[in-house]
């Protein structure tokens, strides 16, 4: 029987439920992606505290000082608060963020390399940002290439509308495989058809009628949440 190649593991170091004991919960999100193609660490969020974050991030023994990039969904406090932490840790880690907010990151984190992001553009090796979307509250999600030319897709808030991130990568006329993080007041259902991994956390607010419509393809996420692609 052929192994199937792993391309990405995705570890949740922020939500606000947790496996087990030892991890601590908050506020916000944060994964933390583990990139097979190029051995990089890529944190997408940061979840609204950096003492939780940290203490999050060492119980999986993992070094912080190993994460080289960090992607911000939008500038939002459950989603930007540790990345101070990571900064005084490791200061020159390359940080993109959407470019409405570039010159705020650029002033406070000043060590780093600050990537306002526009448009879509490759982070690392298959990692990809849609680029910034949405109206009044500019927000960029991640999108994970696998192997097998599945995408994943990582989302902040969804503040754009979950339906709107989808469409902008259904551009990329690839196989949708997961969506992973907060879904906010998303209520599109048909969206999710054909969806494998379902896994809505901390802000999303219809999360049992998701689960009710699609579950065999829900997955519960929390804090010590582990799944690779």
């Amino acid at each position: 029987m052929e192994t199937k190649l792993i391309s990405f593991e995705i570890k949740i170091v922020f939500d606000n439920s947790v496996m087990n004991d030892g991890f601590l919960s908050g506020y916000g999100f944060s994964a933390l992606v583990y990139n097979y193609y190029t051995e990089n660490y890529i944190l997408f969020d940061t979840g609204q505290n950096q003492d939780v974050l940290l203490h999050n991030i060492k119980k999986l023994n993992i070094d912080i000082s190993e994460i080289k990039k960090v992607v911000i969904s939008h500038n939002h406090i459950e989603n930007t608060g540790g990345l101070l932490g990571i900064y005084e840790i490791n200061p020159h880690i390359d940080i993109y963020i959407p470019a409405e907010s570039y010159i705020l990151y650029k002033r406070k984190y000043k060590e780093s390399n600050v990537y306002g992001v526009s448009e879509s553009i490759e982070i690392d090796k298959n990692v990809f940002s849609t680029g910034q979307l949405g109206n009044y509250l500019k927000e960029q999600a991640l999108i994970l290439k696998t192997e097998y030319n599945e995408l994943i897709i990582l989302v902040g808030c969804s503040h754009p509308g979950l339906e709107e991130i989808i469409n902008s990568i259904r551009e990329y006329k690839k196989s949708i495989k997961a969506v992973i993080g907060g879904f906010h007041n998303f209520r599109k259902y048909t969206y999710l058809e054909g969806i494998d991994i379902i896994g809505p956390c901390y802000c999303t607010e219809h999360t049992d009628e998701i689960q009710k419509r699609y579950p065999e393809q829900f997955t519960e996420i929390c804090v010590g949440t582990s799944l690779t692609f």
